[in-house]
């Protein structure tokens, strides 16, 4: 056990502190406060210069702070997610050791924290991550207000904190933080005949809490933010649950996340049979209360037109509990049955074992060198702590805790996967990092060196080089900011005023690229993209933007 716990704290480890931004999310989410650091305002939320109100502030001045005091690295960005992640675990392991025995609520706990769900959606710096924490306390103070024998006491502590962490979450993603948790309190009440004892008194004083401290909050970040109400609430809360927006971004059928769900279960996903077989029937409080969790999350943003991965992590915790309590936690039995129960679920571990053995082949022997680059000689090293983990626990796998060391060294590998030791353009093929390009350039750039972005915007690159680019015909996000201050410089819309701005530009003007758009959309100006020795990623072609003195736009 010991093994397998250093193996899971060196995956999270690597997975947060030494692996770069991803765009556009990871960046987007460090460059907003880093602006905000540079200007002295920490009131107003810009990217890019240009008004940003897709999300509310408080995950802004959770990171702002470590990148104070560390500068805009990697691993500063993220150090603000222990407060999520480890105030998760703490968390649900006092929920979980108040309600099951010792025996069960440990590997509820490591099955939780080994989901890939759980593993990735708490190492990416996202507000989403953030409100997985919000959420989880909302969700198990109201459990702690409605749990069966519960004092008033309990009742008026339990729907104050989640009335408090209700409004934390409302200022980190929004109304999903509160509205969510309620309806599964109120679905786990219907479920246990306990419906009546939903009404207290308490409830309403829990109701003004709420209002009285998130509505002078979000007129105070109206004043510094004109139109943040409207574009929040109408938008980005209304308008894109029902798919009404301009902007309707990230459309997928409803059954998008059931499909997804299994995926981010791994490496449990199939002892998911085993905990249905062995708890079916015999659920206690906290066992029907986690599944209210789970599927009103899952149910939910499955009506929405919109999704994303990240759309249901709130569910993951719950799921992973659950998990871990009946298909890991319940000993083996020495019976057919549940030895085939058993069986069936180490499968998985053993598949994700051999996707990874024909990711890395077909990358390294270039099987599909259009779709996927080479990786790195070096990164066979990841195989190490697998080989190492399934010698050890080769005479254990029938427990708990062997099939925790093998799949604690699977989290171990997949964090080196996503590490530098992959390589340059294969982190590219996996999460859209081009981090060490960026960090290339922001070493070669000198100060009056400019940057230009052609119609994808890319916030790491702001981040890692700490200086400001121009936006070239780019309308998705941005288009609020860009539109509610339109005599604010830095966009361009027609060649004619790129050729002004490098014209203008004291050093050298870099462009930024996919290579699509430089093959189909540049082609007006290619006289003036030169090449540069800077490495090309399968995302990303870096050009020197200088137009002859006798071109024509």
């Amino acid at each position: 056990m010991l093994i397998a716990l250093v193996l899971l704290v060196a995956a999270y480890g690597l997975f947060l502190f030494w692996r770069g931004c991803f765009d556009p999310d990871e960046g987007r989410y460090a460059e907003i406060p880093r602006e905000m650091i540079e200007k002295g305002n920490w009131m107003e939320m810009r990217m890019m210069g240009f008004r940003y109100y897709e999300k509310p502030i408080l995950s802004y001045w959770l990171t702002a702070p470590a990148l104070v005091l560390f500068g805009p690295s990697d691993w500063a960005s993220r150090l603000p997610l222990l407060l999520p992640l480890g105030g998760t675990l703490l968390l649900l392991r006092w929920l979980v050791r108040r309600h099951w025995s010792r025996a069960v609520a440990t590997p509820a706990l490591m099955t939780m924290l080994t989901l890939a769900g759980v593993f990735t959606g708490l190492g990416l710096l996202m507000t989403d991550t953030f409100l997985v924490f919000w959420f989880a306390l909302v969700c198990v103070a109201l459990f702690h207000a409605y749990a069966a024998g519960a004092t008033p006491v309990q009742r008026r502590n339990g729907l104050l904190l989640a009335a408090g962490a209700g409004v934390l979450g409302f200022m980190t993603k929004g109304a999903v933080a509160i509205v969510l948790p309620g309806a599964a309190v109120f679905c786990w009440l219907l479920w246990e005949r306990r419906l009546r004892q939903l009404w207290t008194w308490w409830l309403l004083v829990a109701g003004a809490l709420f209002v009285g401290v998130l509505i002078p909050w979000l007129w105070w970040l109206e004043q510094h933010n004109p139109g943040f109400i409207k574009y929040f609430v109408i938008d980005e809360h209304l308008q894109r649950f029902t798919g009404t927006r301009s902007i309707q971004g990230h459309p997928e059928p409803w059954w998008f996340f059931l499909a997804l769900t299994p995926v981010m279960l791994l490496p449990w996903t199939l002892f998911g049979v085993r905990a249905l077989a062995r708890g079916w029937g015999r659920h206690d409080s906290l066992t029907r209360f986690l599944v209210c969790w789970s599927v009103i999350v899952i149910v939910f943003f499955s009506i929405s037109s919109g999704k994303l991965m990240s759309y249901i992590l709130p569910a993951f915790p719950a799921l992973g509990l659950l998990i871990g309590r009946w298909g890991l936690g319940e000993p083996l039995r020495d019976e057919p049955r549940d030895r085939r129960l058993w069986s069936i679920g180490l499968a998985a571990p053993f598949v994700v074992v051999l996707m990874l053995a024909l990711l890395w082949a077909g990358s390294w022997f270039q099987l599909v060198p259009a779709r996927v680059p080479q990786i790195a000689g070096v990164s066979v090293l990841l195989f190490l702590p697998v080989a190492l983990a399934l010698w050890l626990a080769r005479r254990a796998l029938r427990t708990f805790a062997g099939v925790w060391l093998f799949v604690s060294s699977l989290m171990l590998a997949l964090a080196l996967l996503c590490s530098p030791l992959a390589g340059l353009n294969f982190n590219v093929f996996l999460h859209l990092n081009n981090s060490q390009l960026y960090k290339q350039i922001a070493q070669r750039l000198q100060p009056h060196d400019q940057l230009v972005m052609f119609f994808d915007y890319r916030p790491a690159l702001l981040y890692y080089t700490q200086r400001d680019a121009i936006a070239f015909q780019m309308r998705n996000e941005l288009a609020y900011g860009m539109d509610a201050e339109p005599q604010r410089r830095g966009s361009l819309d027609s060649f004619a005023q790129l050729r002004a701005v490098a014209r203008e530009c004291r050093g050298k003007l870099y462009g930024f690229v996919d290579p699509p758009d430089f093959t189909r959309r540049l082609g007006e100006i290619r006289d003036a993209l030169l090449p540069t020795d800077f490495p090309q990623t399968p995302d990303t072609i870096v050009v020197e933007v200088k137009f002859p003195a006798e071109s024509r736009p």
